[in-house]
């Protein structure tokens, strides 16, 4: 990946996918994106339309809420991670949720979902973990 060059993030270079239906949300995750340094962001207020962005254009890194209209966050990730939609099956994906059930964040973690966040976030807290999902350790 180009936008990781020795282990350093271009936060420039990244395009990353919010996935929420709820607009407050999205505006919220954007607002803590921009603060981290990622300006290009694209938003999708349902799985459908996440799916459809992910065919069109090279997203870096997912933002995924779980309780969706269409379908569930782990649903569009189980897809992603079988290459049924986008071209990269080892996109980073973090959820971003209220979900704190036992069974929701393992669930996550079998279907490859790289990191878990529970709303409300904190701009450091989701630096903290784009830089896990990947693979940098975040240097304070």
């Amino acid at each position: 990946m180009n936008e990781i060059n020795n282990k350093q993030i271009n936060w420039d270079a990244i395009t990353c996918l919010i996935v929420d239906d709820d607009k407050f949300s999205r505006t919220f995750v954007k607002t803590a994106l921009y603060q981290i340094g990622i300006k290009n962001t694209k938003e999708a207020a349902s799985t459908l339309e996440a799916a459809e962005i992910l065919r069109s254009f090279k997203i870096n890194v997912v933002l995924l809420d779980q309780q969706m209209p269409d379908q569930s966050g782990l649903e569009l990730a189980r897809q992603i991670k079988a290459g049924k939609v986008g071209d990269d099956p080892n996109l980073p994906i973090i959820m971003v949720t209220i979900d704190t059930k036992e069974k929701t964040v393992l669930d996550a973690k079998s279907v490859g979902i790289h990191e878990y966040l529970v709303k409300p976030i904190s701009p450091l807290a989701l630096k903290k973990r784009i830089c896990t999902a990947f693979g940098i350790k975040e240097r304070a």
